[in-house]
């Protein structure tokens, strides 16, 4: 693992601990290194180096996976795995952990194999070994081929071949050399002859060596590569590029930076200088062998010379040459306004109205002002033609002397202006000579319109102002005035009409009260049922009311949408009357919410009904009273029960009435008073056949009341009677003395009790009458 840090500086606000600013992350190394696969015995990997990475914030991460290696598998020649036989693991590449080295194939005993050793191309798969039974007569011989590493001395690999002694060495090594010259190596000396031969020495193996060595690769500006990339194109998992290699040329720049000139401020004087060097790169290994120092195209950057900007001087006239370093070279010439003439009077006060022309510049040095002609200043002569400033960037008072010319007539203008509306209300003309003092006030026009309701902005008028010399141009001085203000309302009231302004009673007058100030009703009439008015209206008044503001020069109201404000939410309830002989259509008028319009209810009353005494026919009684029903004195829309009236000669079971409709009539029922006749002395009959007495027993029913669309009638039912039959019997005229008296008892009797009855009755009829 690498490890790389990055770092910045970060200035914090002691007081608030609000970061004020910070640095840039820097890192402590721009790359990490390659890193070399190690070779694990028994395994291969996938990948030979992980490249050299640039650094960055975030952590970097790769697996490098490795897997078993294949095995030399003994076959016979028809390919079968010859039994017993062993099948050794390959070996090992030393110096490249994805790839298996050069194996020996194992011995077997009673076969040879074909080739002494194995390279396996794919170090994951089993490679089958063809052996070839030994012929006992046959002599095998062994000879060894071993490429050397003469820039480490160490053994790259070793390739194994046998043969009969005698024969020609089967064997070439250019394949191998060429593989190693594209993984980076260069051939010193191939020791292999390409007709050697197996000898028939049985107790030493032949051994032929060739030799190799690191080739080296030199990285320069003109052929420049890109660290990473790998340095032998036809073996992409070998050694990479190291950054270094990258590092070859590189540019740095002296430059001028103008400022202070607005938008005159020339552009950055920018010259470069470039920097190279050459890297020498181990092509087997990618490590760097060497470097040559670093050198520029240039010794020095040229001077500037600061440009000349009209209006400006320069703190530098010249950049000078400054040597070539590998570091950026910054310079800034600052631009400064130049200085001006001031025209000045013999005791040192500007000249008002002069002209400041400011300094010309030096053409040949743009850090100095130039000769600059003073300007001309009329009625003045200056004391020098021309100014050389010392300092470019201070102002040079010109010292000017008056000359006294014959005073001339001038005039001058005050211009009364009404900020309000923009119009002139005034304009005053004065006139007087070159250099006397205006004389004139503006108290008493300011007063004047003031009185009419202006209000003073600004007075533009001095009271030490003088004439001047300028024939060719009236002096003017305005006096600004707006409109003043003023309010008006039920807290501000005012005589509608009268003026606004009292001392201008011609000008604008104060507005109407009805434009600030309403009332309005609310009216509950009470009526009759033909619209006559029963009693007097309740009317209750809200009064609304807003504060204007009105322009005191023109009278205009300023605010015409003011809203309204009452001097009530709502109008109270009236509870409604009670009117004797009427009942109302409503008992209360609910209090409604103000308006800005008058409102009105109406109340209507009926004439309450009244009771008429009817006789057992339906026939009104002559006579009789017909009293109304009474008043509710409680609800002015309802009547309470009211007694029937005394009819004389009549009686009614009715005592009073409770009417549902109040305003309808009521018939009520009366039935006629029956007195009987006194008797007189009987005329002696004969004694009829004594009866049995039998006396009319009326049904007693209660009265009806028969409810008509206005009249209501309360009638009685007639009693039913059972009048007992009379038996009139003619007696025998017997002339019997005894007899008569009798018959004359017997009349006397019956007078008496029919009498007696009829008192009885006439008595209760009178009773009832009471």
């Amino acid at each position: 693992m690498q490890t790389a840090t990055w770092t910045r500086t970060v200035t914090v606000d002691a007081v608030t601990g609000e970061v004020v600013s910070s640095t840039d992350w820097t890192s402590d190394k721009e790359t990490y290194d390659a890193v070399t696969t190690p070779v694990i015995n028994g395994y291969y990997a996938d990948t030979a180096e992980v490249a050299a990475q640039t650094v960055t914030q975030e952590n970097i991460e790769t697996t490098v996976v490795y897997k078993e290696l294949g095995k030399i598998v003994p076959v016979d020649p028809n390919g079968n795995e010859i039994p017993g036989a062993e099948t050794p693991t390959y070996n090992n590449d030393p110096s490249d952990p994805t790839k298996g080295g050069i194996t020996d194939v194992p011995e077997v005993p009673g076969y040879v194999p074909q080739v002494p050793s194995v390279t396996p191309e794919n170090p994951g798969e089993d490679t089958p070994v063809v052996y070839v039974p030994v012929t006992p007569e046959a002599q095998t011989q062994t000879a060894t081929i071993t490429y050397v590493d003469s820039t480490t001395g160490e053994t790259i690999q070793v390739d194994t071949v046998t043969g009969e002694s005698g024969s020609t060495i089967n064997y070439s090594t250019a394949d191998v050399i060429k593989e190693l010259e594209e993984k980076g190596y260069v051939l010193v000396e191939d020791g292999f002859p390409t007709d050697a031969t197996f000898d028939d020495d049985d107790s030493t193996t032949q051994n032929y060596t060739v030799t190799l060595k690191h080739g080296e690769k030199t990285v320069t500006p003109d052929n420049p590569v890109t660290p990473g990339d790998p340095i032998n194109p036809n073996d992409p998992d070998g050694p990479k590029w190291p950054a270094e290699a990258g590092e070859v040329s590189k540019d740095v720049t002296s430059t001028v930076h103008y400022v202070g000139a607005g938008d005159q401020t020339p552009a950055d004087n920018v010259q470069t200088a470039t920097w190279t060097r050459t890297v020498t790169v181990d092509a087997v290994t990618g490590e760097v062998v060497s470097s040559t120092d670093w050198t520029s195209d240039k010794e020095t950057y040229d001077a500037v010379t600061t440009p000349v900007i009209n209006g400006y001087y320069a703190d530098t006239a010249e950049v000078a040459a400054q040597t070539v370093t590998q570091e950026n070279i910054e310079t800034t010439v600052v631009y400064k306004e130049l200085g001006k003439v001031v025209p000045v009077d013999p005791n040192g006060n500007e000249i008002p109205g002069a002209e400041t022309p400011t300094y010309n510049n030096d053409p040949s040095d743009p850090t100095k002002g130039g000769i600059t002609d003073v300007p001309e200043v009329p009625g003045y002569v200056p004391q020098t033609p021309s100014v050389t400033p010392e300092n470019p960037g201070e102002d040079t008072p010109v010292v000017y002397v008056p000359v006294t010319p014959e005073k001339q007539t001038q005039t001058a203008k005050i211009v009364y202006v009404d900020e309000t509306t923009g119009e002139t209300i005034e304009t005053v003309v004065v006139t007087g000579k070159s250099g006397d003092k205006i004389d004139y006030s503006t108290a008493d026009k300011i007063k004047e319109l003031v009185e009419k309701g202006y209000v003073v902005v600004e007075d533009g008028f001095p009271t030490d102002a003088t004439f001047d010399d300028n024939d060719a141009e009236d002096q003017v001085y305005v006096v600004k005035l707006g409109h003043d203000t003023a309010p008006v309302g039920p807290n501000n009231p005012h005589e509608p009409g009268t003026p606004i302004n009292p001392n201008d009673p011609n000008g604008p007058k104060w507005p109407a009260a009805d434009e600030y100030s309403k009332e309005y009703t609310s009216t509950v009439h009470f009526v009759d049922e033909n619209g006559n008015k029963i009693r007097e209206d309740d009317v209750q008044t809200s009064t609304w009311t807003r504060t204007l503001i009105v322009d005191k020069v023109t009278g205009e109201i300023l605010n015409p949408q003011e809203p309204w404000t009452a001097d009530k939410d709502s109008y109270n309830q009236v509870k409604v009357p009670v009117v004797e002989g009427y009942v109302a259509d409503k008992a209360v008028v609910p209090g409604q919410a103000t308006q800005q319009r008058n409102l009105e209810t109406t109340v209507t009353y009926k004439k309450i009904g009244v009771i008429v005494p009817v006789d057992e026919n339906g026939n009104e009684i002559p006579g009789a009273e017909t009293p109304q029903y009474k008043n509710d004195p409680n609800d002015p829309t309802k009547v309470i029960v009211t007694d029937t009236p005394k009819v004389p000669g009549y009686n009614t079971d009715t005592p009073s009435v409770d009417p549902a409709d109040p305003t309808a009539n009521m018939q009520v029922v009366y039935k006629k008073v029956v007195t009987p006749a006194e008797p007189s002395e009987p005329t002696p009959q004969p004694q009829p056949e004594k009866q049995p007495d039998q006396q009319p027993q009326p049904d007693q029913q209660k009265p009806v009341v028969e409810p008509t669309s206005t009249t209501t009638t309360v009638k009685e039912q007639p009693a039913k009677a059972t009048q007992a039959a009379k038996t009139t019997e003619e007696l025998p005229q017997t002339g019997d003395s005894e007899n008569n008296k009798l018959a004359a008892l017997g009349a006397t009797m019956v007078a008496s009790l029919l009498g007696f009855a009829g008192l009885k009755r006439r008595k209760k009829d009178e009773k009832d009458n009471i």
